[in-house]
């Protein structure tokens, strides 16, 4: 036999060995218990939900700004947003700070006054703030939206009201209220709640005709309250 021959046949011999090591190492193990089965069963895919954390933002102007919401509101995640003598096109222009980067889970919005102040028309308005609903609910789609009516006005008490109208903030507001019944959103009405008999803002609700007073302030956080829950 060659040399090749017997090298080939001690490989074979050692392949056969090995093999049969093997197979005793198997039968050893599957015997005393050190190899078992296992049978894998794949659990059904839970449907992930997104959460936000509680987090309630109220975006406006200083009707907003000026609302002490941690007095009226204590121990309750709330954020203020609101700027004095902000108008629908001061928060278009600054969604992001004013109201992305808080990622809110609820938000209140009440704007428009000032706009009126501008002599901004009644369409105008009520667009921008649509504009501004749609905007929020494209970046932040899991954010509830609360649509506050304008407040009244009452133009007796100071010239602080200019040339805003009551006539025209109820025209706005049924314009508004009409929106959110079509695009299901809810539409909170504080005018009811802050009106006389005459339909102005009460004055004991006001400072100056157009801002509220602490009592005024008293009714909208108590109406706004059953939002929060």
């Amino acid at each position: 036999m060659t040399k090749q021959g017997i090298r080939i046949r001690k490989a074979l011999y050692i392949v056969l060995w090995l093999g049969t090591l093997f197979s005793l190492i198997l039968y050893l193990g599957i015997a005393f218990g050190f190899f078992t089965k296992e049978k894998i069963v794949t659990k059904e895919v839970e449907k992930e939900v997104q959460v936000v954390p509680d987090n309630y933002l109220f975006l406006g102007d200083s009707l907003t700004d000026y609302f002490d919401l941690e007095t009226y509101f204590p121990g309750q995640p709330v954020v203020n947003s609101g700027i004095a003598g902000n108008t629908t096109n001061q928060i278009l222009t600054s969604m992001k700070t004013r109201v992305y980067d808080y990622n809110p889970s609820k938000i209140f919005l009440l704007i428009g006054t000032n706009d009126l102040r501008d002599g901004k028309s009644q369409e105008a308005v009520v667009q921008n703030i649509e504009e501004i609903i749609e905007e929020i609910q494209t970046n932040r789609k899991q954010a509830e939206i609360f649509v506050e009516s304008l407040y009244p006005v009452n133009a007796s008490v100071s010239s602080a009201v200019g040339v805003r109208s009551n006539a025209t903030i109820q025209n706005i507001n049924a314009q508004l209220e009409e929106y959110c019944k079509e695009k299901n959103l809810t539409y909170i009405d504080l005018y009811a709640k802050l009106q006389d008999e005459q339909g102005n803002l009460q004055i004991q609700y006001t400072a100056d005709g157009l801002h509220l007073s602490d009592a005024g302030y008293q009714v909208v956080a108590e109406v706004l309250q059953e939002y929060l829950k």
